[in-house]
């Protein structure tokens, strides 16, 4: 493995650009992760959300939406209380990379297993899905933020909570307008 050292990324521009890009989208990369091992943690609050999302963030997911930083940790504990636990697995994570802003797209399959659902190994009740979150983030002074997230669902398996609506007919909990 050939190690670069500093002075040669100041000496080569296309370099420092090249190494720029790849740090950039590792960042926006592990962003991504981050946001869904958070999902499975279950431990939201202000400090999470503001280490994930801009204070004007805008989400859509199919079973509401939110906008603005304020409320972002409730709105999200009170979708994942839902479920006795979850397990979300991203892949096929694609960054457009434009400066200080990217979109993102990646592919998600998900777990939520019921309430009162049997303990590992035993069967229990689950919901499963796959779909495809979409956004648009932004360099922060603290690294990379989600300023937009969408969530839109392709198929479904088992029994869902009441209240998955489209996307489209989602409305936005915190403005009372539809996001579409």
């Amino acid at each position: 493995m050939t190690v670069t050292p500093p002075a040669a990324l100041a000496a080569d521009p296309d370099l420092a650009a090249e190494v720029r890009r790849l740090s950039d989208r590792l960042a926006v990369t592990e962003l991504v992760d981050r946001y869904l091992h958070s999902l499975d943690a279950d431990q939201f609050d202000d400090e999470w959300a503001r280490s994930m999302f801009t204070p004007d963030v805008v989400l859509t997911y199919p079973v509401g939406s939110h906008q603005g930083i304020d409320g972002v940790a409730e709105f999200t504990a009170q979708i994942m209380r839902r479920w006795a636990g979850t397990h979300h697995l991203g892949g096929n994570c694609l960054v457009d990379l434009d400066g200080d802003r990217a979109a993102v797209t990646w592919n998600l399959i998900a777990y939520h297993i019921h309430p009162g659902s049997p303990p590992p190994p035993a069967s229990g009740h689950h919901f499963r899905l796959g779909g495809k979150f979409d956004g648009d983030v932004v360099r922060t002074p603290h690294g990379w933020r989600f300023q937009r997230l969408r969530l839109r669902i392709t198929w479904t398996a088992g029994s869902a909570v009441t209240g998955i609506v489209s996307p489209e007919e989602t409305v936005n909990h915190h403005t009372g307008r539809s996001t579409s």
